[in-house]
Parts: C-alpha cells; structure tokens; sequence
C-alpha cells in the first residue's frame, strides 16, 4: 500500500477529481519554465508554486537548473492534468504581462506629470479624460 501523499504543484482549482500524474522529466521542465514566469508576479500561480516547492525543499532561484524530484515515502509530486493546463496557459502569462506593463506605464505617467508641473500648496491632482489636471482648492 502506497502512503506517500500526492502534491499537485499546480493546483489552482479548489475541487479536483482528475487522475493525478507524476512528473516526467518534461513536465517538470514545463512547470519550472512557468514557475519562473509566474514568480514576477504578485498572483495566486505564484504562491502555489512558491508553496509546492516550499513543500519539496527547494527555492524558486535556480529553479530552471533543479532536477526533477523524485517520489519519496511521504510526497508524490505531481499534478493534475486540468491544474497543468491552468498553470502553463501562456495566454494567461501574456494577460498578466500586459497587466503589468500597463500599470507600470500608468505610474510612469503620474511621475511625469508631477516632474513637469509640480503639485502646488492648496491645489489638488484630478484624473480627466485625457491625464491629470491640477485644480486650486477653494476651500
């Protein structure tokens, strides 16, 4: 009787019945390629992966280079096909990275907005349409 325990590193979906699969050595190759892309990210595919590997002893630095792990007694690494094909979704990557590129073009327009026209004592920052606008109190 086999009592190690299965450890979906992936698991992103709360109810799962699909069969569960140890890692092969692509497989892992494909979840560490991902992890690496998620890790840059503050996302929920992110801390599982940090947990998972948590879970196995290892770090998310030099994970590319990091053989993959074999069965033990108490841990079967693994994954379930539906929580594989979440994580590894290059769509959903390229979503994240669009994200994040926008919200960083954002902060970059604040900051030079304020650089060219410094806010003044009394006045306050309104987003319009087109930017921002500096507006006297009248209070």
């Amino acid at each position: 009787m086999d009592s190690s325990q299965d450890l979906c590193c992936m698991h992103l979906l709360s109810s799962n019945e699909g069969r569960f699969i140890a890692f092969t050595d692509s497989s892992w190759t494909r979840y560490t390629e991902f992890a690496s892309k998620w890790n840059v990210f503050p996302c929920k595919e992110r801390d599982v992966a940090v947990e998972a590997l948590d879970r196995l002893s290892l770090t998310m630095e030099g994970i590319n280079t990091c053989p993959r792990p074999m069965p033990s007694a108490e841990l079967m690494p693994g994954y379930h096909r539906q929580c594989y094909n979440r994580f590894c979704d290059i769509q959903k990557v390229r979503r994240q990275e669009k994200a994040a590129s926008k919200k960083e073009a954002s902060r970059e327009d604040v900051l030079h907005d304020w650089l060219i026209h410094p806010p003044i004592a009394g006045g306050l920052w309104q987003r319009n349409r087109v930017g921002y606008n500096w507006t006297q109190s009248t209070t």
